[in-house]
């Protein structure tokens, strides 16, 4: 089943406008969440999905967020990872270019259920033209009431800022990124403490992937048990593979988790060119082991690929 849950509104012109997004359903999961829903049902709700982590780690996103400390009485932040530094991934950016208000409402959804009142945006530093979109996203958002002080009319107040960063590729491991959001040189920290618990200006902060949050409208919209029914029982959801190298079709394909990799880059991609034969892959980005072409039968999901012996990571093929 290829079920378009990232990619299915981004053939609509101007769907980055917040009034033709709008048109298409957009911002309405955020409505839901703050008329009808509670901060812990939409946690429990993302819980049921079975959401993992898309930067790399694949860490189930509703239990993340529970690591937040109850009644904590410092400030909770949300960090958005949009630093996308792995060679051959290129598929946070292609959301932001996209749809960059499914983004936003994610962000505004995740906030509301963590309890974050301030959200943070870090993006790569040569990303300049994806920054002005997020502001002017941003900007349009604040205009029509879904940021800023009581939004829709709930006690609910949110401000989001964009921070950009200066390109270093250890800035997408997260807590590297809290220290150079805190103006320092951006070095992993020690964990324990984990960012949740210690994490920006030492509070409890979540750091999620661009395409984690990109993910949150869906599953309000149309619930956990729905996204989970998609891809594989452990590995829910579809995924955005960036397919670069000499295949015949480059680009971002949404697929569910699961399917096979020959399918993927014969069936979708074109095969090889010139119709040379296959001798490695790397399945999830430059960082992680490669696979010989006797691998070209794994399914694509977590699971399946730590089989084979490497890592799914960023879906970067």
């Amino acid at each position: 089943m290829d079920e378009k849950i990232l990619t299915q509104n981004m053939h609509i012109p101007d769907i980055q406008n917040i009034r033709v997004y709008m048109q298409n359903g957009g911002y309405e999961s955020l409505k839901k969440a703050l008329a009808q829903m509670n901060p812990g049902s939409v946690t429990d709700e993302v819980l049921k999905s079975g959401l993992r982590g898309r930067g790399g780690a694949g860490f189930p996103t509703g239990r993340k967020w529970k690591f937040i400390p109850q009644n904590t009485n410092k400030p909770v932040y949300l960090i958005c990872n949009a630093d996308e530094s792995e060679p051959g991934t290129f598929k946070d950016r292609l959301i932001i270019e996209k749809n960059p208000h499914m983004l936003l409402e994610g962000i505004i959804i995740s906030c509301f259920a963590i309890g974050s009142h301030t959200s943070y945006i870090y993006i790569r530093g040569e990303f300049y033209h994806q920054a002005r979109i997020l502001e002017k996203t941003i900007s349009e958002a604040y205009q029509k009431g879904f940021l800023g002080k009581n939004i829709l009319g709930s006690e609910f107040d949110l401000d989001v800022v964009v921070h950009r960063g200066a390109g270093a590729y250890i800035c997408g491991e997260e807590t590297a990124l809290l220290e150079s959001l805190e103006g320092r040189r951006g070095f992993p920290r020690l964990k324990p403490p984990f960012p949740a618990v210690a994490g920006f200006m030492q509070c409890p902060t979540i750091v999620n992937n661009v395409e984690t949050l990109a993910n949150v409208p869906y599953i309000i919209k149309y619930g956990g048990s729905k996204y989970a029914s998609i891809g594989t029982e452990k590995s829910t959801g579809t995924r955005l593979f960036s397919m670069s190298g000499h295949v015949n079709k480059p680009g971002v394909y949404e697929l569910p988790h699961g399917i096979p990799l020959r399918k993927l880059i014969y069936d979708y991609c074109g095969g090889i060119k010139g119709g040379r034969p296959l001798k490695a892959v790397i399945p999830g980005g430059s960082s992680v082991p490669v696979l010989s072409a006797e691998s070209i039968d794994i399914k694509m999901d977590f699971e399946s690929v730590a089989e084979a012996g490497s890592m799914l990571g960023s879906a970067a093929v």
